[in-house]
C-alpha cells in the first residue's frame, strides 16, 4: 500500500486581498473511503504560530478534507511523485483557485487538485473578521 506524506509549506501573502496571513497548511484528515492510500500524519504547526507580523489573529484551520488518492489502476506499480499546489482559502472557508506549481506526475497533480478543491477551512481571522489568504501545500507520495 502506498504511503502519502505531506509537508506543510509557508503561506504566501496575497497583497491584492486583505492583509496576508502566513501559516503552515495543515495536513488533511483521513478519508474512510480512501482505501488505496494511507492518510498523512498531522504535521502542521499550531494555528497560533501561523500569523506573521500580527497580519491576522488566527491562521486558517482545515476542518474537512480527504487525502488525495494514488491514481494508479489495480495491478499497476505506483511510482514516487511530488506535487506542490497553491490555493485560496476564502472568507467562507471554501477553497478556490487551486493550481499546481510543481509536479513530477501530471496524473498525481490532477488528483491533488481534485482533493484540495473539496477541503473546507475555518478561515483566517483578523479583528473578528474572516480573511482571504493564499496557501501552498507540498505532497510527496512514496510507494
Amino acid at each position: 500500500m502506498p504511503l502519502i506524506r505531506t509537508s506543510s509549506a509557508v503561506v504566501t501573502v496575497l497583497a491584492a486581498l486583505l492583509a496576508g496571513c502566513a501559516t503552515n497548511a495543515p495536513a488533511p484528515t483521513p478519508d474512510a473511503g480512501a482505501a488505496a492510500t494511507t492518510a498523512p500524519a498531522a504535521n502542521a504547526a499550531p494555528a497560533a504560530a501561523g500569523c506573521a507580523g500580527n497580519a491576522c489573529d488566527s491562521a486558517p484551520q482545515l476542518l474537512t478534507g480527504a487525502s488525495p488518492r494514488f491514481p494508479y489502476p489495480a495491478g499497476a506499480q505506483p511510482q514516487p511523485a511530488s506535487v506542490r499546489v497553491q490555493f485560496v482559502v476564502n472568507t467562507d472557508g471554501a477553497v478556490s483557485d487551486v493550481k499546481t506549481l510543481t509536479t513530477t506526475s501530471r496524473d498525481m497533480a490532477t488528483e491533488v487538485e481534485r482533493a484540495v478543491r473539496q477541503w473546507k477551512y475555518r478561515p483566517a481571522m483578523k479583528n473578528n473578521q474572516p480573511m482571504k489568504v493564499i496557501l501552498q501545500q507540498q505532497f510527496d507520495f512514496k510507494p
